[in-house]
């Protein structure tokens, strides 16, 4: 059967109407949670092959389906699907991203971002902006680390989601920096491996640790054998305010230091200097708050006084006064993520 089609559509955000583009903004969250619902019942893998008809996503996915096509119905305005005749539903390259096939999948982030307690704490943004603290603290007592280590299903999607991430960024961080000049590269609070798998993969000639808490490595095997790194790679579980593993020659730190306050982010440097050879190097990876006016990484920012209670972002203050007290000098480099 030949489906009529229409040309793609994409939602512009610039329509140069100030109240469509406003109205567009504050209604972000329903398009943010229907892709989160999608992405939850897996439908970008349902539709992979081909367009299908409402009625048979609704039976692959066991949903209501007049309730699914709505929410398709939407999710097509948005760009996201494209709504063809007949009630058919096809992906966009948009939705191609929400397969767990894709090199660019976002499948594991769009569930992330979905998740009840993700949107309660944005939900009591006001605490935060009152007071400096943590909203997810105030409405559930505790900090996120503690709190997700004790819900297994919330660990694991937010793994996922930074394993997507961090392997989406792996080749570009690869390429960036000269990883060729050393023997063994520790990857300290390294998730699941995916940037650690990236840089062995590029560089044959380097070892690898992978660091991180014993709940969070244990899926690390499936990234290295994916990469083909399983032979060169070691995986260590344990805490980082114990103990670093020793021996390497640069120790590697991604996307760990902005959830940490001075205190905390100078033991995780010290702990690094004392563990890493003489001649070694810690390379630490970290996104760069942007200029006013700048690009949405500004989002990072709030994310980290709303679930953490940051009152600034990270990676400001990493040069000198942090750095200096960890005793580092010309043995560190610093990579905008």
């Amino acid at each position: 059967m030949k489906l009529a089609s229409s040309p793609e559509r994409y939602w512009i955000m610039s329509t140069q109407d100030p109240v469509i583009d406003l109205m567009r903004l504050v209604s972000g969250f329903q398009a943010s949670q229907a892709i989160s619902v999608i992405a939850e019942l897996g439908i970008a893998d349902v539709l992979k092959n081909d367009a299908l008809h409402i009625d048979a996503i609704a039976q692959a996915t066991e949903c209501h389906p007049r309730s699914l096509y709505r929410l398709l119905h939407m999710l097509a305005s948005v760009g996201v699907l494209e709504e063809l005749a007949g009630e058919h539903f096809k992906l966009t390259p948009l939705g191609e991203c929400l397969r767990s096939d894709s090199p660019s999948k976002r499948s594991a982030w769009a569930r992330y971002a979905g998740r009840p307690y993700v949107w309660q704490s944005w939900g009591a943004m006001m605490h935060s902006v009152k007071t400096g603290e943590s909203s997810f603290g105030h409405l559930h007592g505790a900090n996120i680390w503690e709190w997700r280590s004790k819900r297994r299903d919330e660990t694991e999607i937010f793994d996922a989601a930074m394993s997507e991430l961090s392997g989406a960024a792996g080749k570009a961080i690869a390429s960036s920096y000269d990883f060729s000049v050393f023997d063994v590269i520790v990857d300290v609070g390294g998730g699941q491996g995916a940037l650690l798998a990236a840089v062995l993969a590029q560089h044959k000639n380097i070892k690898g640790i992978l660091f991180d808490l014993p709940h969070v490595v244990v899926k690390a095997q499936d990234v290295l054998r994916a990469a083909g790194v399983t032979d060169r790679c070691e995986i260590v579980g344990g805490d980082v305010f114990k103990v670093v593993p020793e021996g390497g020659d640069a120790y590697l730190i991604k996307s760990v230091l902005m959830d940490e306050d001075d205190d905390q982010a100078i033991a995780i440097l010290m702990a690094c200097r004392s563990a890493m050879r003489h001649s070694g190097k810690v390379v630490v990876v970290e996104h760069l708050l942007t200029p006013p006016n700048g690009p949405e990484i500004n989002f990072s920012d709030m994310t980290m006084m709303i679930m953490t209670g940051m009152t600034h972002w990270r990676i400001m203050i990493m040069h000198p006064a942090v750095i200096h007290h960890a005793v580092f000098h010309n043995d560190y480099m610093l990579l905008d993520n």
